[in-house]
């Protein structure tokens, strides 16, 4: 499913707020749903709001109606949000669907019984429809700006200081405890849903994995001490299982390690088997495998981007909603010039919403895929268009790909002035000095000690403004 238009009629802020999330024309996607959207805008325009109407909406509970609709409740985390008077139109599997949010959490999903016509004759209900195609995809996956705060919080309320992810129940375990639900998961949030189980669901292959090789270790240790022709035996059998097994972190480390690299760490892919322990996640070491670097000496960076680089790589995220609250956390500005199409490389079919307050993530997308958020003189929020005329792809007048940081700043983040008190003050400064320097240039002067110095001094406030002074002015 991906979405193509919010309609907000009364929400918090927002009054009568239509956004149109699909490729404008003259585009060779024209008409279909953005693959990736950004919110910005200055806090407390709803840019958070907005990630959490598309959250409830995939977090609801439905079920059919007499009148072939799906009619259902919001979820009783996402209450709290009071979600009201709000339609969003999506394309599911090519058939458009409206949403409709009604007063006190209640939902109607409706189908274009046109395109659905088939089910009439087939008998196929829309939440049949619905889980069938999701069977083996994921709805949604969602981020929130606090992700490392939060893991933190559950560590120091459990009194678990070390490694999180130690804590993770192994296939046994789960097996012993029955008050596990045995439904496949499809909604992955890291706000609200419990941390162990939703990275248990998200790790079982690789622990799978894990386990399977350590009973093999196990046997081959105990067949040795009887003896070599049997402890060959199961040493074939091993290594065929690993031909016919690929070891599902060393794919997981193609991808982690060229952004963890930068870092200079690299995902091990070997497991030392000294105890259960060692089964329940990935571990990272130093560059070139020196040294084993626990989970309180990772940088919150690499905390970031492991703990949501893994989900989308390892859960299936066709037609999946991926929202992402702040991507730019904790991450230095070199990452954040990649991290978006990073993203969107490893999950290539899903609908990625980003929220963020950076322009340097900001220039990673198309200017009709951000939404720029904005207060008017009555305090309701509205969509700043970057676009004259009709929504066509030659009429927009602000792209933020083409703009230097500084411009965006400026142009697209609607900073009033560059710099801060101190550069304008400078800047004043150096304006005059230029047009002292032009006059004693035109007056044969500028060879003299008064213009040297003058000169020197202009220079060294070029400097500190970071001009590139090697330009002619």
């Amino acid at each position: 499913m991906k979405i193509s238009q919010i309609n907000i009629k009364d929400y918090n802020q927002f009054k009568n707020l239509m956004l149109d999330l699909t490729y404008p024309k003259g585009h060779q996607k024209e008409g279909q749903a953005l693959d990736k959207i950004c919110f910005i805008g200055q806090s407390g325009t709803g840019k958070t709001s907005l990630l959490n109407v598309c959250k409830a909406i995939l977090r609801a509970t439905f079920k059919p109606n007499h009148d072939g609709s799906l009619r259902g409740t919001i979820n009783t985390a996402d209450r709290k949000h009071q979600l009201k008077n709000i339609l969003v139109t999506s394309y599911f599997k090519n058939l458009k669907t409206v949403i409709e949010v009604k007063e006190e959490g209640n939902i109607v999903w409706k189908w274009n019984h046109l395109d659905l016509s088939f089910s009439q004759t087939e008998n196929i209900v829309p939440l049949d429809f619905i889980a069938d195609f999701y069977a083996d995809k994921n709805l949604l996956i969602s981020f929130p700006a606090e992700m490392v705060d939060n893991v933190n919080r559950i560590l120091q309320e459990t009194n678990q200081l070390a490694h999180p992810f130690e804590y993770l129940k192994t296939e046994q375990e789960i097996k012993q405890n029955l008050s596990i639900s045995q439904e496949k998961r499809k909604v992955f949030d890291f706000e609200t849903e419990n941390f162990l189980d939703i990275w248990t669901d998200i790790l079982k292959n690789i622990n799978d994995y894990k386990v399977e090789e350590l009973k093999y270790s196990q046997q081959m240790a105990n067949a040795f001490t009887i003896s070599t022709e049997k402890g060959e035996r199961i040493l074939s059998h091993f290594k065929r299982w690993k031909q016919e097994n690929p070891n599902p972190i060393e794919k997981l480390a193609q991808q982690l390690n060229p952004i963890l690299n930068k870092f200079y760490l690299n995902l091990k892919t070997t497991f030392d088997f000294q105890s259960i322990e060692d089964l329940k996640f990935i571990k990272i070491q130093s560059f070139g495998g020196a040294e084993e670097i626990p989970y309180h000496g990772w940088s919150t960076g690499t905390k970031q981007l492991i703990l949501t680089i893994t989900p989308l790589f390892q859960l299936n995220t066709e037609e999946t909603i991926i929202l992402v609250d702040e991507p730019e956390r904790s991450l230095y500005p070199d990452i954040q010039t990649e991290i978006i199409d990073y993203y969107t490389g490893i999950a290539p079919q899903a609908q990625f919403f980003f929220a963020t307050h950076s322009p340097i993530i900001a220039s990673a997308f198309e200017p009709w895929e951000i939404v720029e958020l904005k207060f008017n003189e009555q305090g309701t929020v509205y969509q700043e268009q970057y676009y004259k005329g009709e929504r066509h792809i030659d009429n927009y007048f602000i792209d933020p790909r083409y703009l230097r940081w500084d411009s965006i700043l400026m142009r697209v983040f609607d900073l009033e002035r560059e710099g801060n008190e101190t550069r304008s003050e400078a800047l004043e400064e150096a304006c005059l000095l230029k047009a002292k320097l032009k006059k004693y240039k035109e007056e044969n002067r500028l060879e003299t000690d008064e213009g040297q110095k003058m000169l020197e001094q202009f220079k060294k406030l070029g400097k500190k403004l970071a001009w590139r002074l090697y330009e002619k002015n």
